[in-house]
């Protein structure tokens, strides 16, 4: 199918350009080709200006840039993974994978790595006589334009070194991703199909389930594929799980208004893309639930760090706001599908509820709470502003269970939405 074709080659791009080792293939590709090029562009040098380049300033230069790149390149490895490791014990281990997929890193190592193969290729064609004395000055411009991105390249990366793995940044990273995912969704709640506001009452009765042949996590939808399903076979499509949801062999994924063959209920179930973990592409609620997380840690008996905790409830705050304030576009594009929304009692309940339940009455982040919730419900939206309500009663209720001081328990309740 070719809504199918676009969304797998779509997805092996996506995931290809988030792996270190295909990066580093990129610049290795690129080292090769410019040293093979340099032999043929030597006939485009004038003739005096090679007699001004002393014959084994190359050859010293790719020595020393073969082994300087190696050392940094083992160097820089140890302290990725050393960060990776810091952000799995002090931070979360869902946070690591953006560390591993981040794309400062990934683009000095493969600088590195590829300024490296090109040395070595260079010194290899330099002694096997490839390069006439021509050859060599193209050689050494293009060597020298290797340094200079080196240069440019290490400067960036000794920066991003001194932050690298700490709370701040990778709490930074997963802010990013996960605003981007909520802002996605807020501009198009339903995927571009009908909305699915009640299924009792928008689900046929007759309906046929179609369930899932594996197990584990929602990663991606493909959209498309089940557009494509429902105008070939005549179907209307009610999809039930989303993204982020764990789905088992008696899971339903979508259900259909008639009975269909083995082979569609296959095709329907292909549909959605299932995986060991979630991601945060699709699952705007993941990135809540990984700030929630590090909040959760962070007001943990063992590390006892309140501003940690403070910061996640500012987070949460500036991204529930920033996806109230988004401009819907609920364009119908899938007139046969039907797709239910991210609701925002979920998205309170992905980052509030974990902080309510594990911050064991810290008077600070109950004051922290309170507000928190006071702004959201002024936000023009009365969902927002029921919820909100909602959980001013319930972190004032879990604090007054805790707090020893009445003067504690009269401040906390006059923050509390009426």
């Amino acid at each position: 199918m070719k809504g199918s074709f676009i969304f797998q080659i779509r997805l092996l791009f996506l995931r290809a350009n988030k792996l270190l080792w295909v990066k580093a293939t990129y610049f290795a590709l690129l080292a090769i080709i410019t040293a093979i090029a340099s032999i043929y562009l030597g006939e485009f040098v004038p003739f005096d200006i090679f007699q001004k380049i002393g014959p084994d300033t190359v050859d010293m230069i790719l020595n020393i840039l073969a082994s300087s790149m190696l050392a940094v390149t083992t160097f820089s490895l140890t302290t990725v993974v050393s960060a990776y490791a810091a952000a799995t014990s002090s931070v979360t281990p869902r946070a690591t994978k953006l560390l591993m997929e981040d794309s400062t890193a990934q683009n000095a190592l493969s600088t590195f790595i590829g300024s490296f193969i090109f040395s070595l290729i260079a010194i290899i064609f330099l002694n096997s006589g490839m390069y006439d004395q021509r050859g060599r000055v193209v050689l050494f411009v293009v060597t020298l334009g290797v340094i200079a991105v080196i240069l440019v390249t290490l400067i960036r990366w000794i920066e991003h070194l001194s932050r690298l793995g700490r709370v701040g940044e990778t709490s930074e990273l997963v802010e990013g991703v996960t605003e981007k995912a909520l802002l996605a969704r807020a501009r198009d709640p339903y995927l571009g199909a009908n909305p699915l506001v009640d299924k009792e009452l928008d689900i046929p009765e007759n309906a046929v389930p179609v369930r899932s042949d594996e197990i584990g996590n929602i990663q991606y939808i493909d959209v498309e594929k089940l557009d494509h399903l429902s105008r070939d076979r005549d179907l209307d499509v009610y999809v039930v799980s989303l993204p982020g949801d764990f789905v088992s062999a008696s899971s339903i994924l979508v259900y259909v208004d008639k009975p269909v063959s083995h082979e569609a209920l296959r095709q329907l179930a292909g549909a959605f893309v299932i995986g060991h973990e979630r991601n945060f592409e699709q699952d705007p609620r993941f990135g809540l639930c990984v700030l929630a997380e590090i909040a959760a840690r962070a007001l943990s008996a063992a590390v006892n760090d309140y501003g940690t905790g403070i910061d996640m409830i500012n987070r949460g705050v500036r991204l529930l706001t920033k996806y109230a304030q988004e401009e819907r576009r609920a364009d119908v594009k899938h007139e046969r599908i039907w797709v239910p929304p991210v609701t925002v009692a979920q998205l309170f309940s992905d980052i509030f509820a974990p902080i309510l339940r594990d911050e064991g009455g810290i008077m600070a982040i109950d004051i922290k709470l309170m507000k928190a919730f006071a702004a959201l419900g002024k936000l023009d939206s009365e969902q927002f502003r029921e919820e909100a309500r909602k959980y001013s009663r319930q972190c004032y209720e879990h604090a007054a269970g805790t707090l020893l001081l009445d003067e504690d328990k009269k401040a906390l309740r006059a923050l509390m939405i009426e």
